[in-house]
């Protein structure tokens, strides 16, 4: 059988031929544990298992997001169990997208190689927005799952002045982070889909705009 190394070299022996850079990429458990990954990606592998213990359940199989502006890394779900990040160093954005045709030509490869994965004997925490928490033992390496369901809170803690530049799509958000709005009911009031909604919010976490309310319901 395949492992997950020979996965990534076939993959990067195609697009490397295709894309105007070489690529480099990852590949994640639906629960945001590291399968394979190259050093490359280490500056973002904090952010790429964040990313995916939040996001997974929000994109359907075949679904692609390019959460990061200026940072060519994009996400494919390739499977209910499976993630796979490709980076690259140069170039632009767009081209990681050439993947899409035939991202799910290696999809029961990773299934099967994730099934004889055994669970890490350290406990983690798996928190998805309103979902419930799930706690995960390798006791006879199985996954038990404690419900617990909370909802997040966005709340702006920088003082606006006005003279920001926003895009439209930020402002429109940023007006219902006001510490009473959870995200769902915001993607309700701005329409906007929850991955979406997601990224902007951990964006501006990053920038210290935001701090993040958790509220057991």
């Amino acid at each position: 059988m395949a492992s997950f190394y020979d996965i990534c070299r076939e993959i990067e022996g195609i697009f490397g031929k295709i894309f105007a850079a070489r690529p480099y990429l990852a590949i994640l458990d639906a629960l945001g544990n590291v399968m394979y990954t190259e050093p490359q990606l280490d500056p973002h592998l904090a952010y790429i298992q964040n990313f995916i213990k939040t996001n997974f359940n929000l994109l359907n199989v075949g679904d692609h997001s390019i959460p990061l502006g200026g940072i060519n890394l994009a996400f494919f779900k390739v499977s209910q169990k499976a993630v796979i990040a490709i980076f690259t160093q140069k170039g632009f954005t767009g081209q990681l997208l050439g993947f899409r045709s035939r991202m799910l030509e290696w999809s029961q490869k990773i299934d099967e190689l994730i099934g004889e994965h055994v669970t890490p004997i350290t406990p983690v925490s798996v928190h998805a927005d309103g979902e419930p928490e799930v706690l995960i033992s390798a006791s006879q390496g199985l996954a038990v799952a404690v419900t617990q369901s909370y909802k997040k809170i966005p709340v702006l803690i920088k003082q606006l002045d006005g003279k920001e530049k926003l895009s439209l799509e930020v402002a429109n958000l940023l007006q219902f982070c006001d510490g009473k709005n959870s995200v769902e009911e915001i993607c309700e009031k701005t329409a906007y889909p929850k991955v979406k909604v997601n990224q902007i919010i951990m964006e501006y976490q990053k920038k210290k705009w935001l701090d993040l309310k958790k509220v057991l319901v």
